[in-house]
This record gives C-alpha cells, structure tokens and sequence, in this order.
C-alpha cells in the first residue's frame, strides 16, 4: 500500500476492462504526463480529468490497455465514488506496491 493513499474502503482492480470501466464512469481518461516522456518511453500513464487543468496527452484506451499489463498496474478506486488521493475518484499504481491480504 503506498503512504499517500488512505486504504479506508479502498478497491483495487487490475484486469484493463474493469480498469477502464472504472475510470470512464468517473469521468477520466488515460494520458501521459508530457514532461515526463523520455528516449523510447512516451511517458507515465495516468489518468486525466477534463475539468482539471492538467498537463497529459491523451491516448487511446488500447494503447491504455497495453500499458496497464506491460507496466502491471492496478487502479485504487472507492465504490461510492469518494476520492482516492488529491480529490482523484481513482488512482493508477503499481501491482508489486499493493498491500499483501
């Protein structure tokens, strides 16, 4: 579980299909943070929000879908919706930094 996230409630999915379906009905999409783009990499993968003044470059949810299995990614996610962490309905973070049950 990493430090910043309060686990109170908190869900986690890693299949892509549920993932995406996740993120769509909190009304994100999948980006790249620009700035963070480097040599063979387009950058990380997060999840942006249209009414937010943010700094991603949208991509297509296979090339989302791709990523979140190559990368072994997990979405944190609250079933009512709540925020996860910084006022965001859902959060991409990696498989191996899950709480163990």
């Amino acid at each position: 579980m990493t430090p910043d996230i309060d686990d109170t409630e908190v869900e986690y999915a890693t299949e892509p299909t549920l993932a995406r379906t996740l993120i769509e009905d909190r009304g994100g999409y999948p980006g790249h943070a620009s700035k963070s783009e480097g040599e063979g990499d387009s950058g990380l993968l997060r999840v942006g929000f249209h009414d937010q003044d943010e700094d991603l470059k949208e991509v297509s949810w296979e090339q989302f879908r791709e990523e979140f299995e190559d990368k072994e990614l997990a979405v944190a996610y609250r079933p009512d919706e709540k925020p996860v962490e910084d006022n965001q309905p859902v959060v991409l973070l990696e498989r191996d930094t899950l709480e163990e049950s």
